[in-house]
């Protein structure tokens, strides 16, 4: 049975009570710190949320043959001590030790046990170093003192009997970078990083493409539905290289369209006209990423709608978006505050040229093409 099936049918751990939403948070951003490591390496991966643990890495997003296991967990100060790794709960009267719920430790390993034969790693990600360790950042159990592996193996037996050195040697502790109480700034900032990387230095609306892939990411965390096939798995827990070249294509799509003196050649308003819709343009191409307001999304998805309606009509520009103004003008007074005439032309127009119409648009006496989205 492949490692995807496995996924799927080996039953999950006893999820405990809701996390609170600060760590909540954390956990999603560390989640989203580690997609970018991922990204930038030419290679597949899926990172899942919520599933088997807090973060899993798969290798591939569609056959995958090894799995990284991470469990973020936060502490306001201090550092980690042996003790705090392998904490449990104290025996309630009449509870078998069996049925005792495992240290983090524990829990952790549990995973090896599950995926013995898939396992690459097993780390514990925290915003506070480990107090056995000799550095502050990031180190394997195993390549802490001897005397203190020695300790954590002795531990963790006493949770997994059967627990080997060469199986423990899989554990990690990772120290994140990201800060407790300002981990969404921290995030935004590489999230910044990331994209200049990818596609260098290009005019964009960083808060409102922060939101949107923030928000990939909690909804993954927060998806509590069965989870029947790894496509499943794949398509409500996890994010893949697909869905971060679809952030990166918002990004390029914002920055690709025409200059407005470009634009303003094919159109037919009057003069003042046009300069009322180059001011809406201007404010428009820094607003559009903003996937908190809900009212310019469904406003854009009413323009698509009427565009596929009259895209074979043969308009010119300014008859195209006239047209679809009549059929939208409505939902969009309802979604948009304030609304206006100009406001709502010039979505139409960020629409057209973003769908595939920009190379039959470029002159006023070419029509729109056949081609909707």
């Amino acid at each position: 049975m492949s490692l995807a099936q496995r996924l799927i049918e080996k039953p999950q751990r006893e999820v405990g009570g809701s996390l609170a939403q600060e760590r909540f948070d954390y956990q999603a951003l560390w989640g989203l710190a580690l997609i970018f490591s991922c990204h930038e390496k030419d290679e597949d991966y899926a990172i899942a949320f919520e599933f088997h643990d807090d973060v899993v890495q798969l290798d591939s997003a569609k056959a995958p043959a090894s799995v990284r296991f991470y469990q973020v967990k936060t502490k306001e100060k201090g550092h980690w001590t042996l003790n705090d790794l392998f904490r449990r709960p104290a025996l309630k009267k009449g509870q078998k030790e069996e049925d005792r719920p495992l240290s983090f430790m524990g829990k952790l390993f549990s995973n090896y046990i599950a995926f013995p034969g898939d396992t690459a790693a097993m780390s514990f990600v925290s915003n506070l170093p480990l107090e056995f360790a000799a550095t502050s950042q990031g180190i394997a159990f195993k390549d802490c003192s001897s005397a203190a592996f020695a300790k954590f193996l002795k531990r963790l037996q006493s949770e997994h009997g059967a627990a080997t050195e060469g199986q423990a040697s899989l554990m990690h502790f990772v120290k994140a970078d990201l800060s407790l109480h300002d981990a969404s700034t921290h995030t935004k900032g590489k999230l910044n990083n990331f994209v200049v990387q990818t596609l260098g230095e290009v005019a964009y609306n960083l808060d409102g493409l922060y939101r949107a892939v923030i928000e990939d990411c909690r909804t993954r965390s927060k998806y509590t539905g069965e989870i029947k096939t790894f496509d499943d798995l794949i398509r409500y827990k996890a994010i893949c290289r697909s869905d971060v070249e679809k952030w990166l294509t918002t990004v390029t799509a914002q920055v690709n369209p025409p200059e407005w003196s470009e634009l303003s050649a094919d159109l037919n308003y009057d003069a003042m006209k046009k300069v009322r819709l180059r001011a809406e343009w201007m404010k428009y191409r820094a607003k559009v990423l903003d996937a908190g307001d809900e009212g310019i999304r469904s406003v854009r998805r009413e323009i698509r709608t009427a565009l596929a309606h009259v895209a074979k009509d043969g308009l010119s520009l300014t008859e195209l978006s006239d047209a679809v103004l009549e059929q939208t003008k409505a939902a969009a007074v309802k979604h948009l505050s304030p609304y206006s005439d100009d406001r709502l032309i010039v979505m139409i127009l960020y629409e057209v040229f973003q769908y595939g119409e920009a190379g039959e648009l470029q002159n006023s006496n070419q029509k729109p093409s056949d081609q909707t989205t």
